[in-house]
């Protein structure tokens, strides 16, 4: 974890969890301590918690007295931005909203736009029940409430259940993946001993999933501050460290400076998501692109066809793009088959128009993309399959380069040496150029074995028809939260004259334009990121 400083002794902890309450796994570490209150992780999803729990008593803080700070305004602002993004998403300003751990200044928000409020702090909603709640509600906004939760699963569950149909949930929480964690490490301030839980944007999205809940709408907390509210909040704070340093400091500067307005390095993210019903066994869409794959398509599709993953149903998405080979007259054997949905195309357009096409019509809670050559190996889905049904990770990447000292030398084509060194040599180059300008540590972002759930593409705007999808796919689910989670693979490369269909310039060209386009570019079909 990029956020441990100094770990205690690392050992089986049993205190309070014997498991993960998120993933039910039972490899579970010490991390650090808060306040002299052990944290530890989930080494399977990485879930981050206090373990033993501290009691009831300190979860409740005094709110911050806003109403007479200098820059009220400001606090203003960051509650309307919030209710905004509420109503955008909800699509109404009327009805009933449960608020919990919010500010006078968003509760006057909400009822200044309509809506009826119901407010607790997070100590007085755990201890509430919810049964007697005078829903059910349009909406709920948890604003910082979350982590402070004995029981986070439990309490979206119940705001699951007196929430309408049409109804929406706002989380606003501390996340481990954002600036100022990365940033502060250990001495970051929202370890403390209020908050019980330390959530990602993977552990958080998967809580959501687990309780019932979909199309999550993620963006950064990027809240108005000024430096009297740092001073406030780094007062109260204990930990001496030269990043601390340096903010008392400014917070020294005159007046004016001090009530200035300015947007923070974000600690925080914003998860809008809303009620959503899910199979009771999980359905894997595969989508299968075929292109002039005659020499292959059959021995793929059946070998696709008997396979089997225990728990998991699965559903075959053809999208055939009017091969010339008589692709297409293989592809058509199968119409009649339970597990195929094929689609037909009147001319080719791409491997990337392909797949988009096929990811407005499938069904199924995960997604795999499968290449309908024989490169990749059908028998790695259990493996790539079972973090995302577990509940460890959202998206997985099956990396044909995660492991030997010669990994980078994946492809060995037997009829070209000249190509085999291009390919191999092209891909260190890129992989170079996209950690760099993502901050990534992977290993093969461009492998076909992507693997991810569908709820992870909720608002986002793909727009690329060729093998430059690979990388708009990933650099997007990159951008909106999602850190992949990678797992060794089989893969047996074949040459320009055995099939690829990437071309030698065309195609990188295409990537470099993707890796600089797609890093600033707009996150969803209408951008809410702010």
């Amino acid at each position: 974890m990029a956020l441990i400083a100094t770990k205690q002794r690392r050992e089986a902890i049993g205190a309070t969890f014997r498991q993960c309450p998120l993933c039910e796994s039972t490899d579970l570490e010490y991390e650090f301590v808060v306040d002299k209150s052990p944290v530890c992780g989930c080494r399977d999803c990485g879930f981050v918690f206090m373990n033993p729990q501290p009691a009831a008593a300190d979860q409740d803080e005094p709110p911050l007295q806003l109403v007479s700070d200098p820059v009220a305004g400001v606090y203003e602002a960051n509650a309307t931005e919030r209710i905004d993004q509420l109503i955008e998403y909800l699509g109404t300003s009327s009805g009933r909203l449960l608020l919990v751990g919010a500010d006078s200044h968003l509760i006057n928000e909400a009822e200044r736009r309509g809506f009826q409020v119901l407010s607790f702090s997070p100590g007085e909603f755990e201890a509430a029940s919810i049964a007697n709640f005078p829903g059910p509600f349009q909406g709920c906004i948890l604003a910082s409430a979350l982590e402070k939760m004995h029981d986070p699963l439990s309490v979206l569950k119940s705001i699951r259940s007196v929430l309408k149909e049409t109804g929406s949930l706002m989380v606003v929480s501390p996340t481990t993946d954002s600036n100022a964690a990365k940033r502060f490490g250990t001495s970051w301030w929202e370890f403390k001993r209020s908050n019980l839980f330390y959530f990602s944007v993977d552990t958080l999205q998967s809580l959501l999933i687990k309780a019932g809940f979909g199309d999550p709408l993620i963006s950064p907390d990027r809240s108005l501050v000024s430096l009297n509210y740092l001073r406030r909040k780094l007062a109260g704070n204990p930990r001496t460290s030269w990043r601390y340093f340096w903010l008392r400091r400014a917070t020294s500067f005159t007046p004016v400076l001090r009530n200035k307005a300015f947007r923070l390095s974000y600690g925080k993210t914003r998860i809008l998501v809303r009620p959503k019903t899910y199979n009771s066994t999980p359905l894997l869409s595969v989508i299968v692109p075929v292109y002039n794959e005659a020499a292959t398509f059959v021995q793929l599709i059946e070998e696709l066809l008997a396979k089997n993953v225990d728990g998991v149903d699965i559903e075959v998405v053809i999208v055939e793009s009017n091969s010339t080979d008589g692709s297409r007259d293989l592809v058509r054997r199968y119409e009649s088959h339970p597990r195929v949905r094929i689609i037909y195309e009147e001319k080719p357009r791409g491997k990337g128009y392909a797949v988009r096409t096929a990811l407005k019509v499938v069904t199924g809670e995960v997604i795999l993309i499968q290449d309908a050559d024989l490169e990749y190996d059908i028998n790695d889905y259990d493996a790539l399959i079972a973090p995302l049904i577990q509940f460890r990770h959202n998206f997985v990447l099956g990396s044909r380069h995660s492991y030997g000292r010669n990994s980078w030398k994946i492809r060995k084509f037997t009829d070209s040496a000249g190509l085999t060194a291009y390919f191999n040599f092209g891909h260190v180059l890129f992989l170079t150029l996209f950690n760099v300008l993502y901050s990534q540590r992977l290993t093969d972002p461009f492998t076909m074995f992507k693997v991810f759930r569908r709820e992870c593409l909720y608002g986002l705007n793909f727009e690329t028809n060729r093998f430059d999808f690979d990388n708009e796919l990933v650099i997007k689910l990159l951008r909106k939260g999602y850190r992949p989670l990678e797992l060794p693979v089989n893969y047996e490369s074949r040459s320009v004259r055995q099939g690829k269909k990437i071309t030698l310039v065309r195609d990188p060209l295409t990537w470099i334009r993707a890796f600089i386009k797609f890093r600033n570019s707009p996150l969803y079909e209408k951008d809410q990121s702010k």
